[in-house]
């Protein structure tokens, strides 16, 4: 195994024995290496194995995005879940779905804002395995980090494990394909002025929201407390965003006879205008 490029001291992109690409981590792997060098097996802490090059880049941006501190406390964690209980045979997702929930998390407790997770109550009998773990989980991040994240966190935790487990079956693929793309069209025409980076974090996370929205509109499980202070804030923030979801509003009325909630209109509002800035921040650097 061969050191294909140098990410950072930590991470180097290598080839396994079948020629395909594959992320590398371990302490120190990169420091003072050359492409072309062999790898020190000893230090080999982790071996990710993306599906194809474009997966291969978005966890190469979430690897680099992420603080350290954060993807060793989730890669000690999941590692542990995974020798306990095989039976929910997690994929790699996990580890970079779950490091940025946690940051976001721990960054949204230490400016006063905490999410309350409405579909707790359901998660706990639907997702035991997945909620207790969770739980442990907010527990550990609590005593590691010194906070006092809500039980509502570790709700939110037990669906990341859920979405990571291999050989689910689930019938609304197609439904769920179907209401993203619609929303992406409806974004893409709004601001046909911008081309956004799809393979970018920002974009990724909001393909996630989408596909997370669009799940639970299929479950009927949309239900929301309403902040209104909280909207009108991010109406005015967001305004040129806020002026595209009236129209996902207006679609998802038409087509699916579903009100959005001001809850779900505001995280859409918040999603779309980070994707505008930073396309529109990109798009200046490069001119």
């Amino acid at each position: 195994m061969r050191v294909n490029k140098i990410l950072n001291n930590n991470l180097v992109l290598s080839k396994d024995e079948n020629n395909d690409e594959i992320i590398v981590k371990g302490l120190g792997i990169g420091f003072r290496a050359k492409r072309g060098d062999k790898i020190n097996e000893s230090l080999i802490e982790k071996i990710f194995y993306p599906e194809n090059h474009q997966n291969s880049i978005q966890m190469q941006q979430y690897l680099l995005s992420i603080p350290e501190e954060y993807f060793e406390f989730v890669q000690k964690f999941v590692d542990h879940v995974k020798e306990e209980s095989p039976d929910l045979q997690l994929n790699n997702s996990i580890y970079f779905s779950l490091s940025d929930h946690i940051m976001g998390a721990v960054e949204r407790f230490k400016n006063g804002i905490s999410l309350k997770n409405v579909l707790l109550l359901d998660i706990q009998p639907l997702y035991k395995k997945e909620y207790m773990y969770g739980l442990k989980m907010v527990d550990k991040i609590n005593h590691t980090f010194h906070l006092k994240l809500p039980v509502d966190e570790a709700g939110f935790i037990a669906l990341h494990f859920v979405n990571a487990e291999e050989g689910q079956q689930n019938n609304d693929n197609y439904k769920i394909a179907m209401i993203v793309n619609q929303v992406q069209e409806i974004v893409k025409n709004y601001f046909s002025d911008i081309t956004f980076n799809e393979s970018s974090l920002y974009y990724q996370r909001f393909l996630t929201h989408l596909k997370y929205f669009a799940k639970r509109y299929l479950h009927k499980e949309l239900q929301y407390d309403e902040d209104e202070n909280l909207f009108r804030i991010v109406q005015k923030q967001c305004r040129e965003a806020y002026g595209c979801v009236k129209l996902i509003y207006l679609m998802m009325e038409e087509k699916y006879h579903y009100a959005l909630s001001k809850e779900e209109m505001m995280y859409l509002s918040i999603h779309i205008q980070t994707n505008v800035d930073k396309s529109r921040a990109a798009a200046k650097k490069s001119s």
